[in-house]
This record gives structure tokens, sequence and C-alpha cells, in this order.
């Protein structure tokens, strides 16, 4: 059993406000995922699981806690015994209450908002976030989310560091799609161009060195131990890029079982922190019918990256002028051109594209 515990977030204070927890009680986490938000005097501070379990509430929201105080308890099972009832909120009010946290209210100050306009909200507990959106619709703007502003910050640091280039070519997939499916029911897991295309770009690392190093200072490489892939998905909840650690030694089954696990987790609103550190390159997936081609980001840290287009289907003239149709994808690679040059960049996108092609050199992979 691990005891979530109030650490001292600042020097100015002696306690601080505990307004809300994110997760449910008796919910499922991991370690890394975050638990619960208190408030001090300046900011509101997320703390997280520090192992995994099941989260028990100790306290409950508006609850004045001081430096050590425990206000909750992380059990390896959710065992149906009792559970203290929360702590009722320090201050004497009601638990139904209104909980309106300081930053929250210089907010509302600074631009004039009453409590009762917050109150209408229906929230229990308001941060800055519900104020923004009140102001937004005063002056017709939407603040950005969380999620979306750590985005912006590795978006604006990638073009701020990285000198990035881009190529792209077509690549044909019939083969790949018939062993995706082939795959498929024979593994008993789902097995698509996303997770073939991991498999490709993983298996290329020992001939590409370059490509999965990380720069170090201005004229030095670190070269990876392994292919650690990151993949990109976005379920409409922000952008989240998990890693699959040693990709190129894992059977079919078990890459295929990672990457769903992720899908899953990104369509919960789960994450854990451990599966999002450590990639040293990229597959950028972009599959919504009609995209043909996409530049990903070069994360900061990192060399190159790899989309993935939607499937086209297109007519084929053979030399002998027949025509068949096929089905293609627009690969592309964004690259640091400090590392990389163009010349290299085309050989390892023509390596990937050979494999996808060339589902005989493929399958054995995995």
């Amino acid at each position: 059993m691990n005891d979530i515990v109030i650490p001292r977030l600042n020097t100015n204070d002696a306690t601080y406000i505990l307004v809300e927890w994110l997760v449910a009680e008796r919910a499922e986490v991991r370690a890394g995922d975050p638990v619960v938000v208190v408030e001090t005097s300046k900011a509101t501070e997320e703390l997280s699981a520090s192992a995994d379990g099941f989260v028990y509430h100790l306290v409950g929201p508006g609850t004045e806690c001081g430096v050590g105080a425990v206000v909750g308890q992380i059990r390896p099972q959710a065992a149906a015994v009792p559970v203290p009832a929360p702590v009722a909120v320090a201050s004497g009010a009601a638990a139904t209450d209104l909980v309106i946290t300081e930053p929250a209210r210089a907010l509302m100050a600074e631009h004039g908002i009453s409590e009762e306009r917050v109150r209408a909200l229906g929230r229990r507990v308001v941060r800055t976030d519900a104020v923004a959106e009140l102001v937004g619709s005063a002056t017709g703007t939407v603040a950005l989310g969380k999620a979306q502003r750590a985005v912006a910050d590795v978006v604006t640091a990638s073009h701020r560091s990285v000198p990035d280039a881009f190529v792209a070519m077509k690549v044909r997939v019939d083969g790949a799609l018939a062993l995706g499916r082939e795959l498929t029911r024979r593994e008993r897991c789902l097995v698509g161009l996303p997770e073939l295309l991991v498999k490709a770009v993983a298996s290329l690392e020992p001939r590409f060195r370059h490509c999965y190093a990380a720069l170090v200072g201005e004229d030095r490489l670190r070269l990876a131990d392994a292919a650690h892939v990151g993949i990109t998905i976005d379920v409409g909840t922000g952008l989240r890029v998990p890693v699959v650690r040693d990709a190129a030694a894992r059977p079919w089954r078990d890459l295929a079982t990672a990457v769903m696990r992720y899908r899953l987790g990104a369509m919960k609103g789960e994450a854990d922190a451990r599966d999002l550190r450590g990639a040293n390159i990229v597959v950028a997936l972009h599959t919504d019918d009609a995209v043909t081609f996409a530049v990903p980001i070069v994360f900061p840290g990192q060399v190159c990256a790899v989309s993935l287009g939607a499937t086209q289907r297109e007519l084929d003239l053979a030399d002998d002028g027949t025509v068949t149709a096929r089905t293609v994808v627009q690969l592309g690679l964004a690259f640091d051109h400090r590392v990389i040059n163009g010349r290299e960049a085309v050989q390892f996108l023509s390596a990937i594209r050979e494999l996808l092609e060339s589902p005989a050199g493929l399958e054995p992979l995995g």
C-alpha cells in the first residue's frame, strides 16, 4: 500500500487546498498517472501516483491539507474492505459548496466574472480553465486545453531547434495489406499497415544508425542501443506518442498487442507516463481517408520522423500496356539536415518501401 502525500510545493505555503480528484474511488492507475489536484497560493498542481494500483480517497475536495498530509492511498487491488470516509472540508463548508481555486478567482476578478456566472456552470470545483471558457464566450476566443498547449510547446521547440527537410515516396501496399490480413488471422490480433511500418522502420536501425541517433552538441551523435519507435495516436483528446521499445526484436503478436493497448488507452483517456518516454524515431499516422501525405514533426532529441498517409486506389499502366488497379500510400520522411543528407534520407525511405512492397522479406522480421 502506498500513501498519496501532500509534498512541499513551494516555500511560501504551509498548507494547500485539495481541489479535486482526477480519478474515481477505486479506479485503477499506473505509476506516473495524475490522480489529484491541489492548489497553492500561486497555482494548481497535479500529484501523480507513485505506484500501480487502485486509488482510495481519504480527503474530500475543498479540504485544507498540510505538507505531509496523507490524502489518499494506492492499494495493490480493489478489495472490498472498509475505507475511511473522506475528511470533511476544513473550512466547515458543506460538501456541496462550490470550490473556486485562487488562480480562478484572480482571473474572475481580472475579467469581472461574477460567482453567480461561475456557479451556473454546475461544477463542483472551478479552476482557471472554466473561467477562461467564460472569458472566451464574452470575447469570442477559446483557450487551448492543457494537452494542446503541451503539443504546442513541442512543436515550437522543434521548429526552433531542428532544421528539418522532407522527402516523400509512393509505395505499393497490396502485398503488405495481404500479409497484415494473414498475420491478423494467425496471431489473433490486429496487424495493419501501422504495425507493419513500425516493424519495417525498426528493422533498419543496424543499416541506418544515424537515423535513430541523437545530436549531442554541434558535432557528435549518440547512437541508439535499439530502435524505440514512437507512434502517434490522436483520438480527439490530444496527441500522444507512446513508444514501442526494441520494436525490431518483438514478435508480431507482441508488437500488435502493444499498439492496440496504446490505442485503447487513448480512447479511455488513460496514459502511462512510462509508455511515452524513450523514442528515438517516430512513425506519424495520418490515415484518415483522402489524406495523401503529411509532413511530420521531428521531435527535439531525434533526427527524423516517418509519416504514413491513407491508402489510395489507382490505375497502373504496365510496360506492355496492361492496366491494373493497385493500392498505394505516400510515405514521408522529415529529417534533421544537420545529421542526415538528402541522399541518405532517400536511401532510408527506399529501404522502408522495399520492405513494404516485398512481404516475403517483411514477414520473417516478426
